[in-house]
């Protein structure tokens, strides 16, 4: 049984959720990747072992910006194409799963991670959006994921 969410599972209400978050996402993916990284080193910390170069797993170090910031913009870029995420993502899930070999639980633990960043900084933070960013994510992580098998 697969746990990928059906794009057909968003429902225009889910779209209009992630279409706003994902401007929201843009604009400050500096700020909560670094947040949902720094947290995710620190609740699941065996994920430093895919970062051997980093000394600062702070989200104040500058490498926890920068790798914060492409991941957030990579998943805003995301959500703008909920209806392909496979193509959208393959490129990403190939060299996350053939390259880097990352354990494919991170991806689930940095989306949970992300997902307390923005329900503690968003006034906005809706079970509505809390619902949709949790479909996405969740196809997000069958779609990284899926380079494994």
């Amino acid at each position: 049984m697969s746990t990928s969410t059906s794009t057909s599972d968003y429902s225009a209400a889910d779209r209009a959720e992630l279409a706003a978050l994902s401007k929201v996402l843009a604009q400050n993916a500096e700020a909560f990747g670094a947040e949902a990284l720094a947290r995710m080193f620190t609740v699941y910390a065996a994920t430093k072992s895919y970062f051997k170069d980093y000394k600062d797993f702070t989200a104040a170090a500058p490498s926890i910006k920068a790798h914060g910031a492409k991941v957030v913009t990579a998943l805003a870029k995301a959500c703008d194409h909920l209806d392909d995420l496979k193509t959208h993502l393959h490129k990403l899930a190939a060299f996350h799963g053939s390259e880097l070999k990352v354990d494919p639980a991170n991806f689930q633990y940095l989306s949970y991670c992300l997902e307390v960043a923005l329900a503690v900084h968003l006034t906005e933070f809706s079970p509505e959006t809390h619902c949709a960013l949790d479909k996405f994510l969740t196809n997000v992580c069958h779609e990284l994921s899926s380079r494994y098998r």
